[in-house]
């Protein structure tokens, strides 16, 4: 009721702005009005590692702006730890650190360490930004959470347990330090190509465990294969990100295949123009086609990095070549230099 009156205030004082309103006292169904945080836990690791069910329960709840307090509430956290949460947490798709007065601080550049941990993470999340907000508009048509166990992707009873790693849509995997004094991670990766963020190095996943470095600094971040993921340059401010063009992630399958998806509105308004984009990569084909929506979309693909495709020389657009760079390294193939309109369709070759 306390939401539902603070949202229609905000209304009627905005009409046509969307509120964020955050409450700690939720019910199955208060998604539709207000974001969650999952409330005062503790500065421990093991309120870090429960955090990310508490996630997951939300979002199942039909709350997908949900988070935790990063680096924990009550008591005073350490710098490990508020290191391994401030990575964790900017994956949340509510990403805030709190905590109770008259404690420790733990703003991040209190540590060097914590500072750099941040930042590191931070930055693949506004690089994510797009990609983020197009799992929330399927949350809002299809009611899929955003943060995501391992088995709302994979129904296997193997993955059923896995609350140690978490899906950010259907194609980022997180896989966080969640014990002290750890520096590597045991991560499980479903049967598939599981492409590392930073590296663009494979994985081949065979529903098992794999061990992976992770310095006090790193989080370990996969891109799921088959995947298309559209992402912009990270900037100090979201409002900045979203004036930047995109570059498209293709992350290939075994057979050479990917797709994925945009979808574009303002950002601020109720009654907002849209549009939905669908894309795919076949055979050396990427194709880019409009679904709905009505909506200009100023910003154009200017770049794409290919994951699993080996060598590329030309590139053509529509059928007719295009002056870019391509830059072929051991695991990718990037291109830059391009201007594909996100308003009509095209078809890219890369041979």
């Amino acid at each position: 009721m306390e939401s539902r009156a603070t949202r229609d205030f905000l209304l009627a004082y905005r009409r046509n702005q969307r509120p964020f309103i955050l409450s700690r006292s939720t019910f199955a169904g208060s998604g539709a009005l207000v974001s969650h945080w999952t409330g005062d836990n503790m500065a421990s690791w093991a309120d870090l590692h429960v955090s990310i069910a508490s996630v997951f329960d939300f979002g199942i709840f039909g709350i997908p702006m949900v988070g935790a307090d990063i680096c924990g509430f009550y008591g005073n956290t350490t710098e490990e730890l508020c290191a391994r949460w401030m990575e964790l947490g900017a994956f949340y798709p509510f990403s805030r650190s709190h905590n109770a007065k008259g404690l420790a601080p733990q703003e991040p550049y209190r540590w060097a360490s914590v500072a750099k941990a941040t930042r590191r993470a931070l930055r693949v999340r506004y690089a994510l930004l797009a990609y983020m907000y197009s799992a929330y508009q399927d949350s809002v048509e299809h009611g899929w959470p955003v943060a995501r166990p391992l088995v709302f992707e994979f129904p296997s009873s193997q993955f059923a347990s896995n609350d140690k790693q978490m899906l950010i849509g259907s194609s980022i995997l997180v896989s966080p330090v969640l014990t002290q004094g750890a520096r590597s991670v045991d991560a499980v990766f479903p049967t598939g190509r599981w492409y590392d963020w930073y590296t663009h190095a494979h994985i081949n996943g065979h529903n098992t465990n794999v061990t992976l470095d992770a310095p006090l600094e790193h989080i370990n971040v996969h891109i799921r294969g088959g995947s298309i993921v559209p992402t912009q340059r990270p900037e100090m401010t979201t409002r900045q990100v979203r004036q930047n063009d995109y570059e498209l992630l293709v992350a290939t399958s075994a057979n050479g295949t990917a797709t994925g998806q945009l979808y574009v509105d303002d950002g601020e308004s109720f009654d907002t123009q849209h549009k939905w984009i669908d894309f795919s990569y076949d055979a050396r084909v990427l194709y880019v086609a409009p679904r709905s929506g009505t909506m200009h979309v100023e910003r154009a693909v200017t770049s794409l990095v290919l994951l699993g495709v080996v060598g590329a020389h030309t590139v053509s657009v529509n059928g007719v070549r295009v002056d870019c760079s391509t830059v072929v390294t051991p695991n990718s193939v990037v291109v830059t230099g391009l201007n594909i309109d996100l308003n009509t369709k095209s078809r890219i070759v890369v041979s």
